[in-house]
């Protein structure tokens, strides 16, 4: 995807508390020169799981954490700074919120206020199919059985204007060029 100049696109990449797919997702937006990263909570804890919040915090984008109740560097979407929303990974947790329109948090307000103000949003839920295999933090395979409203939440998105949803980091990257 490339914005009107041809250039690459002015991003803000929403991460919240999802293991899965966490860490094609980080390499994939360090590939990237124009993105902003936005942080919920458990994005924080979680990368720090994994061993990747040193890496992305080293990569000299800007970072945005979420620590306050007005979440005002969403605020930035108005300005028309960003061309292009990306939350990827997504929790179920989130993707609930987004679908049943509850903004509160970081995450959920960058997606609401993305809405708001028309721009693109590329979505990766996690929890696609009916059983995924994950890896832990420790590296092991474990297998992950997709509750049925999980499943239903993200298909109500899928129907939504300005909304992509991708089933793959593979898929993303293909958006994303």
């Amino acid at each position: 995807m490339t914005d009107s100049d041809g250039l690459e696109p002015r991003i803000a990449w929403g991460l919240t508390g999802a293991g899965h797919f966490l860490s094609s997702s980080i390499k994939m937006l360090l590939t990237m020169q124009k993105v902003d990263i936005f942080l919920s909570k458990a994005a924080k804890e979680v990368l720090m799981y994994y061993d990747l919040f040193d890496r992305l915090k080293a990569s000299g984008h800007s970072i945005y954490f979420d620590e306050s109740a007005s979440c005002l560097p969403v605020s930035k979407l108005y300005t028309g700074k960003y061309d292009l929303v990306v939350i990827a990974p997504v929790t179920s947790n989130t993707i609930a919120k987004m679908a049943h329109g509850i903004a509160d948090n970081l995450i959920s307000n960058l997606f609401a206020h993305a809405g708001k103000c028309r721009v693109p949003t590329i979505l990766l839920p996690c929890d696609w199919r009916a059983e995924i295999q994950s890896t832990t933090p420790q590296g092991r395979m474990v297998s992950v059985f997709v509750r049925a409203v999980d499943r239903e939440n993200i298909a109500c998105l899928a129907n939504w204007d300005m909304v992509t949803l991708v089933n793959s980091p593979g898929e993303l990257m293909r958006h994303l060029k």
